[in-house]
């Protein structure tokens, strides 16, 4: 007999259940309505998410000749956001398609023809 074909919504819907039930993952705050992308990890799931981040640090960084590892600091000075205008007015310019309804950034639309690079939607 041929497996069930699931739509990707079932599909994720099995592996999210399966992964609670094993130990790897949850949903963040679940007994509160939870946190749309946001998961904690059980101890299967830790497990598994530190031999990742190591098999991929080994691979990128340190067997590879023309790269350095890094560790940058996630909170940054006031005065560099305003520096850098993010404080003052930062903006993309949008458009919007009149065909699809989709908002595009206006740096990602070719002036002359009206091709929308990276854009996956209508």
């Amino acid at each position: 007999m041929a497996d069930k074909e699931y739509t990707d919504p079932e599909r994720m819907e099995k592996i999210v259940s399966l992964c609670k039930r094993r130990g790897f993952i949850y949903q963040s705050a679940e007994l509160y309505g939870g946190l749309n992308g946001c998961w904690d990890y059980g101890p299967l799931g830790v497990e598994v998410k530190r031999n990742l981040k190591e098999f991929w640090w080994r691979r990128n960084v340190q067997e590879r000749e023309d790269i350095v590892g890094l560790d940058g600091s996630i909170l940054t000075h006031q005065s560099v956001l305003t520096a850098s205008g993010h404080v003052g007015g930062f903006s993309d310019p949008m458009c919007d398609c009149l065909l699809s309804k989709a908002r595009l950034r206006a740096d990602k639309i070719e002036p002359q023809s009206g091709t929308a690079y990276h854009y996956t939607g209508a």
